[in-house]
């Protein structure tokens, strides 16, 4: 602009009366204030418009029944909580453990049936196990994957609470002899500590329960895990073992690896390792 056009607009605002002043001044600052306006009406849309469309993603994930994988071939094992429980033909079967929430019907084509539930520390169900299918409960809180072999429930923490995996029974000769091998190890410098050489009775031991376990004709192992509140404590049930704590925080080196990458809908099937 000029230096002559300035003038002339200055001379033409003086000219202005009090009123029509503040409408000017009005008009000046009313334009930026609405295309900001916009904008952030544009940019809140956009932003709440992909939130709904996760948490619609999330909450179809996870309301979505999975079904349970199935077993190929009899006889199969059930393991909860390091108990074995054999399987030889199709039927119903109790629980390998007393306080296992769930009890199972295999089919004669390979089917798993559960029953049962598992529940948070308000005793509000999270999951629920009805025939061939695990539905987790609470979206807000809790996430679900899977694959053909595996299912699992997670909380909010990422921490797992439900877990179903059907492994090959070779793997699981070899989990229990490392198994074996970190408690042979671990009892062996007790032993020391206490003045005792018992080293050829544990390892002789070892190779018979994992001799033991290869004698026998098995297809797959059926693996329960889970996270339930019982009473005043929680009952873990993992790979490694059972156990009772009063608080999960109590004993982390108990909890349950997790399988899967989460959130679920954004990762379906895909294993951590």
């Amino acid at each position: 602009m000029t230096e002559d056009k300035r003038k002339g607009v200055r001379a033409g605002y003086k000219k202005l009366g009090p009123t029509s002043r503040i409408l000017f001044w009005i008009a000046i600052v009313s334009v930026p204030l609405t295309v900001f306006g916009y904008l952030l009406g544009l940019f809140s849309s956009e932003y709440y418009y992909a939130r709904s469309q996760r948490d619609a993603r999330h909450l179809a994930n996870i309301t979505m029944s999975r079904p349970v994988p199935f077993v190929r071939k009899f006889p199969v094992i059930i393991e909860d909580g390091g108990n074995t429980q054999e399987m030889p033909t199709p039927g119903r079967y109790r629980p390998a453990i007393s306080r296992c929430p769930f009890s199972f019907f295999i089919t004669e084509d390979g089917s798993i049936n559960l029953r049962g539930v598992i529940y948070d520390t308000e005793g509000t169900i999270v999951t629920e196990g009805i025939g061939n299918s695990i539905r987790a409960i609470q979206p807000n809180k809790y996430d679900v994957n899977s694959d053909a072999k595996a299912i699992e429930v997670v909380d909010i923490n990422l921490r797992t609470v439900f877990q179903l995996v059907v492994v090959p029974y070779e793997d699981f000769i070899t989990e229990k002899a490392q198994q074996l091998s970190k408690l042979r190890s671990v009892l062996r410098q007790r032993m020391e500590a206490a003045g005792i050489d018992e080293t050829t009775f544990l390892l002789n031991n070892e190779q018979q329960i994992v001799e033991e376990f290869k004698r026998k004709k098995i297809e797959e192992v059926i693996r329960l895990s889970y996270i339930t509140k019982q009473g005043e404590s929680w009952w873990i049930s993992s790979p490694d073992g059972s156990i009772s704590v009063k608080s999960l925080e109590e004993d982390e080196g108990s909890l349950i690896p997790r399988l899967f990458y989460y959130p679920g809908y954004s990762h379906p099937g895909k294993r951590v390792q």
